[in-house]
């Protein structure tokens, strides 16, 4: 370690300040500095008049350069004594030149690289007759244009880390964003629900403590009741007693005394004539089973409300006019329906149901769960628009006949009656009249159509009397009247075909089935005095 210090010192003294190097052929100037011959002499020729030097800027003339072969053997006697200290076993070595990479060839430092022949050379290797009339500039200069490389690189790459750690933390603030709102809805949910069953409770209890009340009252009167009638018991016991004494005694003592025996012993009139139960408690108890009537049906439709709010995407269906049997009437919007006695198109399209009246909706559904509700009408044409329909007999429909309000003109609803009044109507309706449910893309449009699932249909079959389904040969009923409007839930996934009356969410009917292909709605209307309108 002592020895290496001074000869690293004199290692100095002897490289070229131009290229940095042992000197070769070392010679001196007017100033006394001295460099390599090669190299002063490429300084020569490639400045101008007058000379200066390197080191101290000082003038020379070229014919004063001169040889200095003292220190050509000094330089030549200090690269061999360190050629004689990296020989030396790597454990002796300094610390620092154990790490360093020498020629594997010549045992020198390594400061050159061959351009030719692409390779790192040490002093030696560069005077070499392989690589001496070679390219080879110093190590940092052919390092120079990689390094540039790898740092225009290195600039790209950190671009791209920069971009996915701002990508990354924009999704995070997002989900988190996400997350907090998320949040924020569990609270609400848990709220919400918590005031309900607060709700709930407060109703449970009102309704118990009403019911409480009615049979205590009821206990009450029956203990009266009971009470009053021992003691009456008793004591007609007792004047019965008195009386079949007195039916015993002789004629003699029962002549003695010939007052009205019946006012001695009064028969009273008895409370069993009145009602155990007074009207006031009898009309609060029918009360009472109403409410239970309205709780029974209101949570019905709150469930069934629910339920399609909470579970089910509400759809805009619209009709398909092209798969329309000739006599429907389509309206504009596609969301209403009628039959008519004019055949409405010019020309049948293959999609068309031929003859049965019935159309499908434009957007078929192969997954999810979509619900839509569909309202029923009874309607009649006046005179006026026989007249418009008749003018365009024939025509192809494109618009020129619409379906107006139910309060415009050319239509007519009917009030707002109950919904059972119209079973009870005679002659309205001919049987199985309308059909609203869901249809396969594939089921068969020509000829006659048998409505149930092996044909690919789900539906309900309505009519003044009631509600249809069909599953199997001869369908049956499962409601005694036809609610106006409708509610239609489609589970694709779950294979159900759900039916409820929109208005009051009663339950009318599920089908449970494994669907294929696109389920469209569908209609058919059969009946001249009724209309189809989906909602929404």
């Amino acid at each position: 370690m002592a020895a290496a210090l001074p000869l690293r010192n004199l290692e100095d003294e002897v490289l070229c300040s131009i290229c940095l190097d042992y000197l070769k052929e070392p010679v001196t100037i007017d100033c006394g500095h001295v460099f390599c011959y090669s190299c002063i002499i490429k300084v020569c020729e490639c400045s101008g008049q007058p000379l200066y030097c390197s080191l101290c800027k000082t003038a020379f003339k070229k014919e004063n350069i001169r040889h200095v072969w003292q220190m050509a053997s000094l330089v030549e006697n200090i690269w061999r004594m360190k050629i004689d200290q990296d020989r030396q076993p790597r454990e002796d070595r300094p610390p620092e030149k154990r790490t360093e990479k020498l020629c594997g060839r010549h045992l020198e430092k390594l400061h050159y690289y061959c351009k030719d022949d692409q390779q790192i050379l040490c002093v030696m290797c560069r005077e070499s007759p392989e690589h001496k009339h070679h390219a080879a500039v110093l190590l940092e200069k052919a390092a120079k244009p990689y390094r540039g490389k790898i740092l225009n690189h290195l600039k790209i790459l950190k671009a791209d880390r920069d971009r996915i750690q701002n990508f990354q933390s924009t999704r995070e603030d997002e989900i988190q964003t996400l997350l907090t709102e998320l949040q924020n809805h569990r609270q609400s949910i848990v709220s919400v629900f918590e005031q309900g069953h607060q709700f709930l409770r407060e109703k449970e209890q009102y309704l118990l403590d009403l019911l409480v009340g009615l049979e205590q009252e009821l206990i009450e009167g029956r203990s009266s009741h009971s009470t009053r009638g021992s003691e009456e018991v008793v004591r007609l016991g007792t004047l019965i007693s008195e009386l079949e004494k007195k039916v015993r005694q002789p004629a003699l003592e029962l002549l003695q005394d010939t007052s009205d025996i019946i006012s001695r012993y009064p028969r009273k009139k008895f409370w069993i004539e009145k009602p155990i139960i007074s009207p006031a408690v009898k009309k609060r108890a029918e009360e009472f089973s109403d409410k239970i009537l309205i709780l029974e049906k209101g949570l019905r439709g709150f469930h069934g409300k629910l339920t399609r709010d909470l579970e089910y995407k509400t759809m805009r269906v619209i009709l398909n006019a092209q798969t329309a049997n000739g006599y429907l009437l389509v309206s504009p919007d596609g969301k209403s329906v009628i039959l008519t006695d004019l055949w409405m198109n010019r020309c049948q399209h293959w999609q068309q149901f031929d003859p049965e009246p019935g159309v499908l909706g434009s957007q078929g559904f192969t997954w999810g769960k979509v619900c839509w509700e569909v309202k029923v009408d009874r309607i009649w044409w006046r005179e006026e628009e026989e007249e418009e329909v008749a003018k365009h007999r024939g025509a192809v429909f494109g618009g020129v006949l619409g379906i107006t309000d139910a309060h415009s003109s050319g239509f007519r609803n009917e009030s707002e009656e109950l919904e059972e009044q119209w079973a009870q109507e005679d002659g309205m309706w001919s049987k199985f009249c309308l059909v609203v449910g869901v249809a396969r893309e594939s089921v068969e449009r020509r000829g006659s159509l048998t409505f149930t699932p092996e044909e690919g249909f789900w539906t309900l079959q309505l009519s003044s009397a009631g509600v249809w389904i069909r599953t199997g040969p001869e369908p049956f009923q499962v409601l005694s009247y036809c609610p106006r409007q409708i509610g239609i839930a489609l589970d694709y996934d779950g294979g159900k075909v759900t039916f409820t009356n929109a208005r009051t969410q009663e339950f009318i009917y599920e089908f449970s089935s494994s669907f294929t292909g696109r389920i469209f709605p569908f209609l058919l209307v059969n009946c001249m005095r009724s209309r189809l309108t989906l909602k929404p």
